[in-house]
């Protein structure tokens, strides 16, 4: 009986062990303030960088790093993507090098995109725009394509070099006054979040997708895009950083001229020291209770 009962309580405790890597949760916090959007990284501005390289193809693929930030008005997002295996043109949109955003605006983790009280984006930024004229597409709810996404102001410029051989910058600015039914971004606001990096090799295949965690092991299914449930990134907007400290320079002696005129300056005289309360207290019983041994031995 005590076997079975321990290896219940093994399992158990396993089982419990286990939430935090089945939810497999991430928490960004976005600081506030306002990027220039040019695809130069602002390290005054964003966030750290956010890793996205858990690839779903054994062969690999395309990775990438994120940082965020926020204002009044929009979320920013600057992305660096590391694909060697450039692939831009492709008649159907998902099917060529892209990065996707997704945002459920209120997080309010709905089970499916149909409802415009739980504003949900899937935003796809191309890594070449101009090809097919394929810009962002994706969806806001169920509208496909829609053309709030016009609003949104972004990026894409070669990761290094002149061309897109070795990767891509994408940085983006997502305006709050797109969203359907209105939306207010103040300091503490949660927004369900994840980006996704496609990485296409031919005309018919999307080769790989890389994402900020191992989603397979979380036991998660990559159904995000009509699924605001399926979330698990969370974008937290924080406080602005604090303003750099200036620390003023010494000056020197009278007349600018050498330091030894600087006078020495003058050390208080310590101040006496006095013994903790609790400290006399214990003193003295130790002292008290000494005194009872010593006449108890004495009689």
């Amino acid at each position: 009986m005590k076997k079975i009962l321990a290896l219940v309580m093994c399992a158990a405790l396993l089982f419990v062990l286990a939430i935090p890597a089945m939810a497999a949760p991430i928490t960004i916090t976005a600081p506030k303030g306002t990027p220039t959007i040019n695809g130069t990284f602002e390290p005054d501005v964003y966030s750290d960088f956010v890793n996205i390289d858990f690839v779903d193809n054994a062969d690999g693929g395309a990775t990438g790093k994120a940082a965020t930030a926020w204002d009044d008005d929009n979320i920013y997002v600057y992305v660096e993507v590391y694909d060697t295996t450039p692939h831009h043109d492709n008649e159907t949109n998902w099917q060529t090098d892209n990065v996707e955003f997704f945002f459920d605006w209120n997080n309010h983790k709905a089970d499916y995109i149909q409802n415009d009280d739980e504003p949900f984006w899937q935003a796809r930024i191309h890594s070449a725009p101009g090809i097919n004229d394929y810009g962002i597409t994706g969806h806001a709810n169920e509208r496909w394509d829609p053309e709030d996404f016009e609003a949104i102001n972004f990026v894409v410029v070669p990761l290094s070099g002149s061309d897109l051989t070795n990767g891509y910058i994408i940085e983006a600015a997502f305006p709050r006054s797109a969203v359907e039914g209105g939306m207010t971004l103040t300091e503490g606001k949660v927004i369900g979040f994840d980006i996704t990096i496609s990485d296409a090799h031919t005309d018919f295949d999307r080769h790989s997708t890389a994402f900020f965690f191992d989603h397979d092991a979380a036991g998660m299914e990559s159904n995000m895009w009509q699924n605001p449930s399926a979330l698990k990134v969370l974008l937290v907007l924080g406080a602005a950083p604090a303003p750099a400290v200036v620390e003023p320079e010494e000056e020197l002696g009278a007349g600018g001229g050498d330091p030894a005129d600087i006078p020495a300056p003058v050390v208080a005289a310590p101040a006496p020291q006095t013994a903790d309360p609790i400290t006399l207290i214990v003193l003295g019983s130790l002292i008290s209770a000494a005194g009872v041994v010593i006449a108890k031995k004495r009689r």
